[in-house]
């Protein structure tokens, strides 16, 4: 990888420029000559901060990629600690990684024509939809659609636990004062639209399908030059595999979809679920994940930066004969294996142990352990399919929605078994979480500042960390466009 120090001089001097131009036209009216003096004196303060951020920044990236030009595991040092307890690079990850790429949000397996799902991811309300066909040339009947759940008109989020189903034919779905209670706010929802039924805002009552084009708009006379085609909900870019929803809310315009990362993220993306398929089939499991059913879900709040829990994932099973005690005795370690498939996609294998052919959760198939960049990881073992899904919440708080998945054709050996499996899987999670939590507080302290690899053991996990420098570099100007493929 080639660094290239761009300077940061011009862009500051263009966006002062702006904000100068700004602060010129909102104080005119009002302006005094001790007012002008604070207004100079905060806009010295907001240029000094911001270049001192991206100081910071800089300074702490090429920490991490300094300590090795060639980027081998063998002679790089982790990165600093900052990285995982600064708010700073919590908001680079949040504009420039997590909002920026191909990112895991949901998992969900629509009902039929009209079904849709809302969410949040890191301050994104989503709306996806299956559409009707409404005799309308932009719908694709039955696939997956997803939009920025936010009416066009004034802001508000459009669908959710409110939601009223609307029809054009001068009905006006109103909601009562107990629809609109305040806890509501923010809160996931998932329900099916009749043919011929529409979404209609809870805030002034401006209606959309689910292809997202407004049906609706309520009292515009007088509005000039105003086209109801122009006020269609805003579409993300989304993509699949099996139930895994994964929206790009950078769109077609982020660094993901011109030059740094390639001129076509789609088939980069389409290319790394190709290559976990053939791997997947390759160790006897049904490549497409078509063959399983949904058991449970469960959500995880914690302690911890949302990079230490991906490090941990990709840690090789380093940790795993010290701190997964049932884990451990049901895999074979020494001929455990990772895998780098692409730039988005690791694989670490776990051939079952003698124990694990007595463990009817283990089975008797290697197991495969999927990290897709940024945010997700896959697990595939015996009859079993789970997913992690990684929600950073802040720079030491991290979500994480559990979801599990049964062959469908497996039969079930007890009662208890589903559960008992359940329970298993908890105790590991449960025990990362400690390990994650007390890493997290070991970071936060003066006493660590960065650490080393083992070459054998973590690969992926210094692959994650490759990914992200290479974000964080071209983010804060440090690397050129064209080093994104070097």
């Amino acid at each position: 990888m080639t660094l290239r120090l761009s300077s940061l001089s011009s862009s500051s001097s263009s966006s002062s420029s702006s904000s100068n131009k700004w602060t010129e036209t909102a104080t005119s009216a009002t302006s005094t000559p001790q007012h002008d003096k604070q207004v100079a004196h905060n806009s010295m303060h907001d240029k000094r901060y911001q270049k001192d951020q991206f100081s910071f920044l800089q300074q702490e990236i090429l920490k991490y990629t300094n300590t090795d030009s060639n980027n081998s595991i063998q002679n790089s040092f982790t990165p600093p600690s900052t990285w995982y307890t600064s708010r700073d690079f919590f908001s680079l990850d949040r504009e420039h990684v997590l909002l920026n790429h191909w990112t895991a949000v949901d998992v969900w397996t629509p009902t039929g024509k009209g079904a849709y799902k809302t969410g949040y991811f890191m301050g994104q309300p989503y709306l996806l939809t299956t559409s009707h066909d409404d005799n309308d040339s932009s719908s694709d009947n039955g696939e997956i659609q997803a939009f920025f759940n936010v009416c066009t008109h004034a802001g508000s989020c459009l669908a959710g636990p409110w939601t009223k189903h609307a029809r054009n034919q001068g009905d006006t779905a109103s909601c009562s004062s107990l629809d609109l209670n305040p806890s509501l706010v923010g809160q996931a929802s998932e329900g099916q639209l009749s043919p011929g039924e529409h979404f209609q805002c809870p805030y002034h009552g401006w209606r959309f399908n689910t292809n997202g084009r407004l049906t609706r708009a309520t009292q515009t006379k007088g509005i000039q030059s105003f086209q109801a085609k122009d006020f269609a909900l805003k579409p993300i870019p989304v993509r699949r595999i099996g139930p895994i929803v994964f929206l790009n809310f950078g769109g077609f315009n982020s660094h993901t979809n011109d030059g740094a990362r390639g001129s076509d993220s789609v088939t980069r993306f389409d290319q790394s679920r190709d290559l976990l398929f053939d791997r997947l089939e390759r160790n006897g499991f049904v490549a497409d994940l078509s063959d399983l059913k949904f058991v449970e879900s469960r959500a995880y709040t914690l302690k911890c930066n949302w990079k230490v829990f991906t490090d941990n994932y990709g840690d090789g099973c380093y940790h795993c004969s010290y701190a997964h005690a049932d884990l451990a005795s049901n895999i074979d370690e020494t001929s455990y294996s990772t895998n780098l498939l692409s730039d988005i996609l690791s694989i670490q294998q776990a051939p079952p142990s003698s124990a694990a052919n007595d463990d009817e959760r283990f089975g008797n198939k290697t197991a495969v352990y999927a990290q897709w960049y940024p945010n997700l990881m896959l697990n595939r073992y015996g009859p079993w399919f789970d997913i992690d899904l990684v929600i950073p919440i802040d720079e030491s708080t991290t979500k994480v929605l559990k979801f599990w998945f049964l062959e469908r054709d497996f039969q079930v050996p007890s009662d208890s078994y589903i559960q008992d499996s359940i329970q298993s899987s908890e105790r590991v999670h449960d025990e990362d979480v400690f390990l994650c939590e007390n890493v997290q507080l070991g970071l936060q302290s003066r006493g660590f500042q960065a650490g080393r690899y083992v070459p054998s053991k973590q690969i992926a996990t210094h692959h994650f960390h490759q990914e992200l420098a290479k974000d964080y570099l071209q983010a804060c100007g440090v690397l050129d466009s064209e080093d994104m493929s070097e």
